[in-house]
């Protein structure tokens, strides 16, 4: 999906006003509200699924001002349909070693929904370990211990796709039938992977420094075959010498085709260069873990790369990307995003409220106007 040049964060003529408006996200945040509102409470959560096909698990954190698990939750239910709903097993995980100081810890509207909601199950002497990482605000450590208790968790389930989503995004509707169809796609090409990425961010994926060697043979190129065919054009033909002198190649040449060139990487990669709509393979810049889903076959091999982790300060998307790397294993994403991150208050304290604001799907918010053809 192209972007146009004001919208995409790897163009010169980025407009920030423009480009980080919330469009569909905002309608999705407020119909998973308004699906929350409709649910009626309950002390007791639902039946889970004898055979589930998806395990959908969240790790949720209480947040400084604000909370995103109502629209979160919502918007990952809304539009499913009966048969499909019976296929997940929706397993919500309080990560925080007093869970009752968790705003929905107590609200009727998450049991309601949930098919199992989940609380550090560990001696008392890992508890502690906890909590002092905790009062220590040492959230690179907590937060790959809870991605890997939540995989563990879910993988128990026996589901065949292991859904990890973050408590502070949004869904598109009908993310779920498009996920199935990428994954038995996948599933089909019997290839080697090991997740499929349901969100990433635009910025990391621009004019990337790493290829300016790429970049400058191809320019180098098409430089050459434009001097080249303008030259045979003046040599071979009197007409186009009539109309064209020695300084109008020199000008073509020396200032219009490096012009041009210029504005076409200014323009920005995603409006240029867009990734392919749909399924492809994403194996470098993929950001973040926004949500991630795996085979079940995967899941182990993932908690093992994240507790033997090198250096346990590293984030969990980088350090599973740094595995899967050694290991040859393929990283797949949709185009469009299934998700939008809305969370302006970071899960690891106000310090990184900023960063966390950045991280954003350019593309998921173009989902509105598509959404608006298909309504006309």
């Amino acid at each position: 999906m192209a972007l146009c040049i004001s919208r995409d964060p790897t163009s010169a003529f980025f407009t920030p006003a423009q480009g980080y408006e919330r469009r569909y996200s905002l309608q999705r945040e407020r119909e998973g509200n308004a699906f929350i509102d409709a649910v009626k409470d309950s002390t007791s959560v639902r039946a889970p699924p004898k055979n589930p096909l998806m395990c959908l698990g969240i790790t949720t954190v209480q947040r400084d001002g604000h909370q995103y698990i109502r629209p979160a939750i919502g918007s990952l239910l809304d539009g499913l349909e009966k048969t499909q709903r019976d296929q997940v097993h929706l397993m919500v995980f309080i990560a925080q070693t007093d869970p009752k100081s968790h705003p929905a810890y107590d609200q009727g509207w998450l049991r309601a929904v949930s098919n199992e909601i989940l609380e550090y199950d560990v001696d008392d002497v890992e508890l502690a370990r906890l909590r002092s990482l905790e009062e220590e605000h040492l959230y690179w450590n907590k937060s790959g211990y809870d991605y890997a208790y939540i995989l563990d968790k879910c993988a128990a389930t026996g589901a065949s796709w292991v859904v990890i989503v973050e408590d502070d995004t949004v869904a598109a509707k009908g993310w779920y039938p498009r996920a199935l169809e990428a994954l038995n796609a996948i599933s089909k090409s019997q290839s080697d992977w090991i997740y499929l990425r349901m969100f990433y961010t635009e910025k990391l994926l621009g004019w990337n420094s790493e290829s300016w060697v790429f970049y400058l043979a191809i320019s180098i190129s098409l430089f050459a075959g434009f001097i080249g065919l303008l030259w045979a054009s003046y040599s071979a033909s009197r007409r186009f010498r009539k109309f064209v002198t020695r300084v109008d190649l020199y000008v073509l040449c020396l200032f219009w085709f490096p012009a041009g060139v210029t504005l076409y990487f200014m323009a920005g990669k995603h409006s240029m260069q867009p990734p392919p709509e749909g399924l492809h393979k994403m194996q470098h810049f993929g950001c973040c873990t926004q949500g991630l889903i795996f085979p079940l076959e995967m899941v182990p091999r993932a908690i093992h790369a994240i507790q033997t982790a090198d250096n346990p300060r590293y984030y969990v998307d980088l350090t599973l990307e740094r595995w899967a790397d050694a290991q040859g294993l393929i990283r797949y994403a949709l185009t469009s995003p299934l998700l939008q991150h809305i969370g302006g208050r970071s899960s690891k304290g106000s310090s990184f409220d900023e960063g966390a604001a950045s991280i954003w799907s350019f593309a998921f918010e173009e989902l509105h106007v598509i959404r608006s053809v298909v309504a006309i």
